[in-house]
C-alpha cells in the first residue's frame, strides 16, 4: 500500500485545493483507483477551501462517510479532537481530516493556505502530521505500508513523531515556497526539541529521514543540486503525469486519422464553448492556471491587446487571497472580459471548468518564467486532447514538446530562479510562435494528441511510483 500525506486534495466535488497540486493528488487518487493499486491519501479538510466556497465543500461533504473518531494530543495545546471522513473508489481511499473540537483548533483547517500567524500555520500541518500518524496507526497498520510520500514539505513532521524505514518526499517546486520554515522555537515548546539552526526548513527534515526524495521533471534535479546537495544521493526524477480518462474528451478515445481527429475536436470545441457562453468558429488562445507572478499572466493580456477581435480568449484562474500581484491580475482578467466581446473569463477554476477551457481550446499558452516551473500538467491536459501549446522551456516541456512538430517553444531554458524583476525579452518570441501556430494547429495538435499519451499518462508515472 501506498500512503500520501498531502496538504490539498482535488477531486472532482469539492474544493479541497489551490493549484497543481491538489489536482495532481486527485489525478494518483483516480488512477489508483481505476488501476487496482491500493492507495490512501490524507488531507485536512477545509470548511471554506480555497476561496471561501463553502456551498463547494457541503458538496463534498455529501459524497463522504464519517469512518473514525478520535483524540490527538499537543504537548502546548492540549488535545484536539477530529474525525476522518472517507471517500472510497474502488482500491483508492481518501481521508478528510476534520476538527470537532475545540474552538482554537477549528480556525486550523478553516480554509487552505490562509494562517494568521506562524503559529497557526505551524499547527494547522502538525495536525495533517499528527491526525495522519494516528489513523495510519489505528485503522491502516505501518507494517502494511510499502511507502509514506510526504507531499512538499509541510508532512515532514510525521517523521518526527514515528519513525518508518520507508518514507518518501516529494519535492513538486524549486522556488522558496517550495520549502517552508518554523521557528525553531515552536519545535521546542512542543516537542522539546533544540535544533541547532533558526529558522528550520521542513524539506530538509524530510530528506534527512526520507529513503528516496522525488522532484516532478528532470530539469528540477539541477535546481535541488544546488539547493540540496548533500541528499543528491537518494534523489531522482519522476516527471508529472494526468489521469488521461479523467481529463481527455470521451470523443477523443478513439480516432482514426487526422481528417476524424479534426472532425471531433471541432465537435468538441463548439460543444464546450457553447458550455462557456460562446458561439464562434474563430481560433480559441487559453491562458488558465494559478494567478501568480512567475506565470507570467501578463503574456496574455498583451497578446489580447495585440491581437484584438480575430481571436478568442479564454483567460482565468486564481490568486492567493493575500498575493497583491495576483489578486490584481486576476481583476485585469475580470475587466478585460467584461469589456471585450472577445474574451471569456473562467473565475476560480474547478476541475469541471478547467476541462471545458481546454476542450474549447485551439492553442493553449505556458507562460512561466523559465526556471521557476517544477513541471506543469495543464500543457499535458491539453495535448492529450490535441490542443497544443505555445511554451516556455520550462518544467516537463522540454521532455516533451517537439518545437513545431507537437507544440512551439520560446525563450531560454534556464536553470537557476533569476528574479522575477529581471528584464523579461521573450514575450515578442512568444507572439511570433503565436502567429505560427494560428496557421497549422490541427496538424500540430493532432501530432501532439498522438505523442503525449504515453508519456504523460498516470499509468507510466504510478509504475515508476510503485516500483
Amino acid at each position: 500500500m501506498i500512503v500520501s500525506i498531502t496538504a490539498e486534495l482535488g477531486l472532482d466535488i469539492g474544493e479541497n485545493f489551490a493549484g497543481g497540486l491538489g489536482v495532481l493528488e486527485g489525478d494518483k487518487f483516480y488512477a489508483s483507483a481505476r488501476l487496482g493499486i491500493d492507495y490512501a491519501v490524507i488531507t485536512l479538510f477545509y470548511r471554506k477551501g480555497y476561496t471561501r466556497k463553502e456551498d463547494k465543500q457541503k458538496e463534498l461533504l455529501s459524497h463522504v462517510i464519517k469512518e473514525w473518531e478520535s483524540e490527538i494530543e499537543f504537548n502546548k495545546k492540549g488535545k484536539v479532537k477530529v474525525e476522518y471522513l472517507a471517500y472510497k473508489l474502488n482500491t483508492a481511499k481518501a481521508i478528510f481530516v476534520n476538527v470537532i473540537s475545540p474552538e482554537w483548533a477549528k480556525k486550523l483547517n478553516e480554509q487552505l493556505y490562509i494562517e494568521n500567524s506562524e503559529e497557526e500555520r505551524f499547527y494547522k500541518y502538525l495536525l495533517l502530521s499528527k491526525a495522519s500518524e494516528k489513523y495510519i496507526s489505528q485503522i491502516i497498520g505501518w507494517d502494511k505500508i510499502k511507502y509514506v510520500d510526504l507531499q512538499e514539505a509541510y508532512p515532514s513532521f510525521l517523521p518526527l513523531l514515528r519513525y518508518f524505514p520507508r518514507y518518501r518526499i516529494i519535492i513538486h517546486t524549486p522556488a522558496p515556497w517550495g520549502h517552508p520554515t518554523f521557528s525553531a522555537k515552536f519545535f521546542k515548546e512542543e516537542f522539546g526539541f533544540e535544533f541547532p539552526y533558526d529558522p528550520v526548513v521542513m524539506t530538509e527534515i524530510g530528506l534527512s529521514v526520507a529513503t528516496q526524495g522525488i522532484v516532478v521533471s528532470k530539469k528540477m534535479i539541477k535546481h535541488v543540486s544546488k539547493v540540496f546537495p548533500h541528499h543528491m544521493h537518494k534523489i531522482k526524477a519522476i516527471t508529472n503525469a494526468v489521469e488521461i480518462p479523467r481529463w481527455r474528451h470521451p470523443l477523443l478515445n478513439n480516432v482514426k486519422d487526422l481528417d476524424d481527429f479534426i472532425r471531433k475536436r471541432k465537435e468538441i470545441k463548439k460543444e464546450s464553448l457553447k458550455k462557456l457562453g460562446k458561439e464562434s468558429e474563430k481560433p480559441v488562445i487559453s491562458w488558465v492556471r494559478r494567478i501568480t507572478q512567475y506565470k507570467r499572466p501578463e503574456f496574455i493580456l498583451r497578446l489580447i491587446d495585440e491581437l484584438k477581435d480575430d481571436v478568442i480568449f479564454i483567460i482565468g484562474g486564481k490568486a492567493h487571497p493575500f498575493e497583491y500581484y495576483g489578486i490584481e491580475l486576476e481583476k485585469k482578467f475580470k475587466d478585460y472580459a467584461g469589456t471585450r466581446n472577445n474574451v471569456i473569463y473562467v473565475p476560480g477554476v474547478d476541475i469541471n471548468s478547467m476541462k471545458l477551457a481546454i476542450w474549447s481550446s485551439d492553442i493553449w499558452t505556458f507562460t512561466p518564467f523559465s526556471g521557476w516551473e517544477a513541471s506543469g500538467t495543464s500543457f499535458m491536459k491539453a495535448g492529450i486532447n490535441g490542443v497544443p501549446s505555445v511554451a516556455s522551456r520550462d518544467g516537463a516541456v522540454p521532455e516533451i514538446i517537439r518545437d513545431g512538430y507537437n507544440g512551439w517553444l520560446y525563450g531560454e531554458d534556464r536553470d537557476e530562479l533569476l528574479p522575477l524583476t529581471s528584464y523579461d525579452h521573450e514575450y515578442e518570441e512568444f507572439k511570433k510562435k503565436i502567429k505560427e501556430a494560428l496557421n497549422n494547429y490541427y496538424e500540430i495538435g493532432y501530432n501532439a494528441y498522438l505523442t503525449f499519451s504515453e508519456f504523460c499518462s498516470m499509468d507510466r508515472l504510478m509504475r515508476e511510483y510503485v516500483l
